[in-house]
């Protein structure tokens, strides 16, 4: 027996343990919050004279928006993506369109040879992402599959860079009757720590990095070259390993990609601020720090992933992101293909139902456009970390018209918090509005009341796993509520059955992985 296999079994097997042990399991698994309350009144101060910088969206998603198969009950998210305010998109797990190996598929073919490439299923994705309003943040190399050759490191680096170097060429430069779409930002590979997209050493990704940096940069010095993709930031191969070649070896990096499955918000925050002062502590102060992969871990239930609990994470984590010296975050993914079994296992991690439905997390999102839109001036706040489970964020519009706060609580206790805004920039009468989302609220108007009274103050209970949004404004224009949002299936919100799903999904990833 190889000891490639006997490896998988004893992972496998330390799996079953881990998640079958009930000692072991509490370890692992996302902590269970009762209903209780904490004895603490947060104290949340506002003072709309103190502005601290500008609130950005994080409307970076993973693939979409034309559907993830090409049938008729599938649905093109192209408006719900403008609604909910993305703003650039990644090509990674297309499954096949933007791979290198559709797109190049004979390696012995002239990497110069217009005819050696083929773009008839790329393009028209490529093209949906630039009309739905998105800069696309593109991903040389393989989706997750089965196809082992494909994880094998390319047998001539200098071609794989010329082949890069022409997919930026017919996207940017109308090479191969082509387009001008300006694609700025390139990222090499996709986790080359994990078996199951590169089965080279860490060296060997170096040496493809070092290769095409050069030669893209080579080529067009105002692209943006930038990797490792590690799917763990305490890996020391694709973290100081990585910085270290890069640094010795003078190669361009112009961002450093990273990837985060959290138990919480913390964690992410953490993570990021750790590659900052990494990147600083190597001397790259200039090159961009950029998850481009995250969401609540993978082995949380599906009803986590999609209920008010991974909405509430989704605003925590858009606040910290905030003051987590972090330039991009790429979710995790906006669209997914009907597979019961993968939603069973807890695998869907999509922002919309195949048929176009919303999820609850969704509506975070929508919530953070209506903030960066209409009031994108930051005021002042402490440095929100998620440490305790609730963060907040507040924004001004620049003509003073309008004021959004939002409160978020991520597997907090229900939470008593006064919120006083001082300073409000009207003289006369302003509406303040509430909308909440929750188990049974879909970012719903709960509140409208007229003050004419300085500084504004409430007191209110932010209940475990909840999202209040206020807009404070002297005109009529308000917020949209949010849409219906899918359901959760009976079978789904069944507990018991959460240690038999994740044993499964465990078993899927290693299948898929080995």
């Amino acid at each position: 027996m190889q000891n490639t296999t006997v490896q998988r079994i004893v992972v496998l097997l330390l799996g079953c343990i881990l998640f079958l042990c009930p000692s072991f399991s509490a370890m692992f698994s996302p902590l269970i919050f009762h209903s209780s309350v904490s004895k603490d009144t947060i104290s949340i101060r506002l003072d709309c004279l103190n502005i601290t910088g500008v609130i950005r969206p994080f409307g970076n998603i993973n693939d979409g928006p034309l559907p993830i198969k090409n049938e008729s009950s599938y649905v093109d998210l192209t408006d719900h993506y403008r609604d909910i305010g993305m703003t650039s998109i990644r090509t990674h797990d297309l499954f096949g369109p933007t791979d290198m190996t559709t797109i190049f598929p004979d390696w012995g073919a002239d990497p110069t040879n217009e005819s050696s490439y083929h773009f008839e299923t790329s393009d028209p994705l490529i093209t949906s992402m630039i009309h739905a309003g998105c800069q696309v943040f593109y991903r040389l190399g393989e989706s997750a599959g089965q196809n082992q050759t494909l994880r094998n490191p390319p047998t001539n680096f200098t071609k794989w860079a010329e082949v890069c170097t022409h997919i930026s060429m017919h996207y940017n430069e109308g090479w191969r009757q082509g387009f001008y779409y300006n694609i700025v930002y390139w990222e090499v590979w996709n986790e080359p720590d994990l078996g199951g997209f590169w089965n080279g050493t860490a060296d060997q990704y170096y040496e493809l990095y070092h290769f095409t940096a050069d030669t893209m940069k080579n080529w067009n010095s105002s692209l943006k070259i930038g990797g490792p993709c590690t799917s763990s930031v305490t890996n020391v191969n694709y973290t100081e390993g990585f910085l270290q070649y890069v640094k010795d070896h003078d190669v361009p990096l112009d961002f450093f990609s990273w990837h985060r499955y959290a138990n919480t918000p913390f964690d992410i925050y953490n993570a990021s601020r750790h590659i900052r002062q990494l990147l600083d502590s190597y001397g790259f102060p200039d090159a961009e720090n950029i998850n481009t992969e995250w969401n609540l871990d993978i082995l949380t239930p599906q009803r986590d992933k999609d209920n008010a609990r991974n909405a509430a994470f989704t605003a925590c984590c858009l606040t910290v992101f905030q003051d987590a010296q972090l330039d991009y975050a790429y979710r995790y993914r906006g669209n997914q293909e009907n597979n019961w079994l993968m939603r069973f296992l807890g695998l869907d991690l999509s922002l919309f139902t195949y048929h176009g439905v919303y999820k609850r997390p969704a509506l975070t999102y929508k919530v953070m456009k209506d903030i960066t839109q209409d009031t994108p001036l930051r005021i002042s706040t402490p440095i929100m970390d998620a440490s305790a489970g609730i963060t907040y964020l507040a924004g001004i519009s620049e003509n003073h018209t309008n004021i959004s706060v939002l409160v978020s609580n991520f597997d907090a206790d229900d939470t008593q918090y006064t919120l006083e805004i001082s300073n409000l920039p009207w003289n006369t009468t302003y509406t303040a509005v509430q909308y909440l989302i929750d188990e049974t609220h879909h970012l719903e108007i709960t509140n409208k009341t007229t003050y004419n009274t300085s500084p504004y103050m409430l007191t209110q209970t932010l209940k475990s796993n909840s999202v209040h949004f206020y807009r404070f404004t002297n005109s009529s224009v308000l917020p949209v509520e949010g849409p219906e949002v899918a359901k959760i299936p009976f079978l789904l919100r069944l507990p018991f059955l959460d240690p038999l799903a994740r044993i499964l999904a465990i078993i899927i990833v290693l299948f898929i992985l080995s």
